[in-house]
């Protein structure tokens, strides 16, 4: 039986160019932090990083720790600060939790799963990845802004909420004029409020990115998961 491999570059055969030691429990959790922090689009105050199966039982000597105080800040995998992250966390007043969840299983099905729950300024997002080898990671449960999403997996998505119904079709469009082809879409609608949920097909570069998030603006929530 053949298997679908969730590639997007030779990046994510290869591996990321990282501070070590492990791009699966280092690299993998900083870029899970890091797709958080989008959600969340601004310094997170208060986190509780839950960790699963094979996280859960080898965090402390594979760097996982201070990968996910990184990718907190901001960091990149490169960034010569990630073995410091933990003390530059608390320096930085941030109250950060882990929590061993060992005799659970992963609420995605994956065994490198860390579950992130960010809180700042009275808003607060969760979002579950999963570290799938190579530095390369799915995002399997977000929420955010009142919805709750079990997206496919791999990355990149963009995500758009507000009150206009509307801002699927032209979110939609704007994809499409940029040559970017959707694999999965969630539209959902709560309270007058409305979700578009887009799954890319192709790498989603600096520059296209910054040309969806021109869209952005007071009544309407951009999201780009990458």
């Amino acid at each position: 039986m053949s298997k679908t491999l969730n590639y997007k570059s030779c990046f994510d055969v290869i591996g990321p160019a990282m501070v070590g030691p492990s791009s699966s429990h280092t690299a993998g959790a900083i870029k899970i932090t890091l797709t958080a922090n989008a959600l969340l689009q601004t310094q997170a105050e208060k986190v509780i990083c839950r960790y699963y199966e094979s996280f859960a039982e080898t965090h402390q000597g594979h760097g996982t720790d201070y990968a996910v105080a990184a990718g907190i800040l901001n960091f990149n995998t490169q960034d010569t600060r990630v073995p410091r992250a933990i003390e530059l966390v608390k320096e930085a007043g941030i109250d950060l939790t882990y929590v061993e969840c060992k005799k659970e299983k992963s609420p995605v099905g994956h065994e490198n799963t860390i579950d992130l729950i960010l809180s700042a300024g009275g808003r607060t997002v969760r979002l579950i990845g999963a570290s799938v080898g190579g530095g390369t990671i799915e995002v399997r449960h977000y929420e955010a802004d009142g919805f709750v999403v079990n997206p496919t997996g791999p990355l990149p998505m963009v995500v758009s909420v507000s009150q206009d119904a509307s801002y699927k079709e032209r979110l939609q469009k704007e994809l499409d004029q940029l040559g970017l082809s959707v694999s999965h879409t969630i539209f959902e609608e709560k309270d007058g409020w409305y979700l578009a949920h887009f799954e890319l097909e192709d790498f989603l570069s600096k520059d296209k990115a910054q040309v969806i998030e021109t869209l952005r603006d007071e009544k309407h929530a951009i999201y780009i998961l990458k």
